[in-house]
């Protein structure tokens, strides 16, 4: 009897234990904390394959990789289920003419109190056609950049490089062309670094 009541107490724990690490978060506004927005430029990255001939590439392109660091707030262990994210960046085409480029990615499973990163990515050519170049792209060319959280469809944070983070993105053109880190070549790198996402259909 005394076994039984044991095991019964040890699942009950157990049981209770595993409820509260997979407890859904409610968030509110500033509940995600975008504590970093870097944006930087990446090499289109070299894989090796066996039963192929290597070739050689004189001259990878430039990608532009947008990189977030966040954190949810929230109980020990809790879990947001689905967050997803909105990035803009702006540049001044060839023309003088503001342009603002957005893209989503959707984190999945995100665990309360740990430290996760979300990143993006601006395809060579895209870049080539905004600035002219398509031989390389230069950090100067981009005016802006900036990040929006949405939970259940409201926003609960904001990330912005312009004064008071404000949206400059509400002020000029806006259109696709940031690609979630899963649809570029950067996609098998670094896995464990950034927090997981929505697999596309």
């Amino acid at each position: 009897m005394k076994k039984l009541l044991s095991v019964l107490v040890v699942t009950g724990l157990f049981t209770a234990l595993l409820q509260a690490q997979q407890q859904p978060l409610q968030l509110n506004p500033n509940d995600v904390d975008v504590s970093k927005l870097e944006v930087e430029v990446q090499k289109t990255p070299s894989f090796g394959a066996s039963g192929v001939k290597d070739k050689n590439i004189p001259s990878p392109r430039d990608w532009l990789e947008m990189e977030a660091e966040f954190e949810v707030k929230g109980p020990r262990d809790a879990v947001a289920k689905e967050l997803l994210f909105r990035y803009y960046v702006g540049f001044r085409d060839q023309d003088g003419q503001a342009v603002t480029l957005t893209g989503d990615v959707k984190h999945v499973n995100v665990v309360a109190g740990e430290k996760y990163y979300s990143a993006v990515y601006v395809a060579p050519s895209t870049l080539g056609e905004i600035t002219g170049d398509f031989r390389r792209f230069q950090l100067t060319s981009i005016e802006a950049s900036g990040v929006e959280v949405y939970f259940n469809g409201v926003i609960v944070q904001r990330k912005s490089s312009m004064a008071g983070n404000a949206a400059f993105w509400t002020s000029t053109a806006v259109k696709p062309g940031i690609l979630a880190k899963e649809a570029t070549p950067f996609a098998l790198l670094w896995i464990d670094r950034y927090a997981e996402s929505a697999k596309t259909p």
